[in-house]
């Protein structure tokens, strides 16, 4: 039973036994075992319920489940419960404490700002075999991150991805959870708009682009390829590697072509989300320019 059935006199406090489970979910392994993840703030929980009003009108079952909303975001935000009421979900109350109380870490002090808005919805679980049969055979951008640590890192990649009109987004094995609450909250409600899958085999995943057609771009600062030259193809997977260790030996070895991005000044390079946005903002307008 979800909190949205319960009875409206059923009040939470930053005690109760439901706010330490919505708590808990900051834990990965939570949410694996229970199949769930948190949305915190606003503009995020806006684009899930977005996405619920388009799966519903397309005849598809969606993933919220719970929704909590202080009377401040419900006056400043009346959109979140006209879009609730579209998808049958009741908001229910809480106080900013039991807001604050939803998103502590365990042992520690709220490390995040909700602003008054927690969602709990069911995990997107996308295999990443029926993702690549979705881009069926046409011109694509995808983005391929191996072994990214940084949750930040991560939800804008996520956003970057979708601001650029890209595709998909694959996360390999040994990646950030795409579903932790700092990429979620990175992501700015992108998570929603643009389909990823999660614990990706490398090795397998780029024998299977190669078959289908998609070329692979690896960034490298020994590249051949300077970015604002190189004219990319059609179809293209763009690999972007660990922070601190860049893409895997084999993973460089393994891709058609290595890019470089040129460096004008003494900073010796970039950091992974801004070498994204590049290359991905670079492909989008080569596109643009081809139509």
């Amino acid at each position: 039973m979800t909190y949205s059935e319960r009875p409206e006199g059923a009040m939470l406090t930053p005690r109760s036994a439901r706010v330490a489970k919505i708590a808990a979910l900051s834990g990965r392994s939570v949410r694996q075992r229970e199949g769930r993840f948190r949305v915190e703030g606003p503009q995020a929980v806006r684009a899930l319920l977005e996405r619920e009003v388009r799966e519903k009108s397309e005849g598809r079952s969606g993933i919220l489940e719970e929704l909590y909303l202080t009377d401040k975001v419900r006056i400043a935000h009346p959109e979140l419960e006209h879009l609730a009421e579209r998808v049958s979900i009741r908001p229910r109350p809480a106080t900013p404490e039991v807001i604050e109380a939803m998103v502590r870490e365990q042992g520690h002090q709220s490390v995040a700002h909700p602003q008054g808005a927690i969602a709990v919805a069911r995990s997107l679980e996308l295999d990443w075999r029926d993702l690549l049969d979705d881009l069926g055979e046409g011109p694509c951008t995808i983005v391929v991150c191996e072994r990214l640590q940084d949750p930040g890192n991560a939800g804008l990649v996520m956003r970057t991805s979708d601001a650029s009109g890209a595709h998909a987004v694959f996360f390999s094995e040994g990646s950030a959870d795409p579903l932790a609450p700092k990429v979620v909250r990175a992501s700015a409600g992108s998570l929603f708009q643009v389909p990823f899958a999660r614990r990706v085999p490398m090795e397998e995943f780029l024998g299977e682009l190669r078959a289908r057609g998609i070329a692979t771009a690896a960034t490298s600062p020994r590249g051949a390829e300077n970015l604002f030259e190189w004219e990319p193809p059609e179809r293209l997977a763009w690999l972007m590697g660990n922070e601190a260790h860049g893409l895997e030996e084999a993973t460089l070895e393994a891709a058609d072509s290595r890019v470089a991005i040129p460096i004008f000044g003494s900073a010796e390079s970039l950091n992974l989300a801004t070498a994204a946005t590049l290359c991905l903002f670079e492909s989008a307008r080569t596109r643009a320019g081809a139509r």
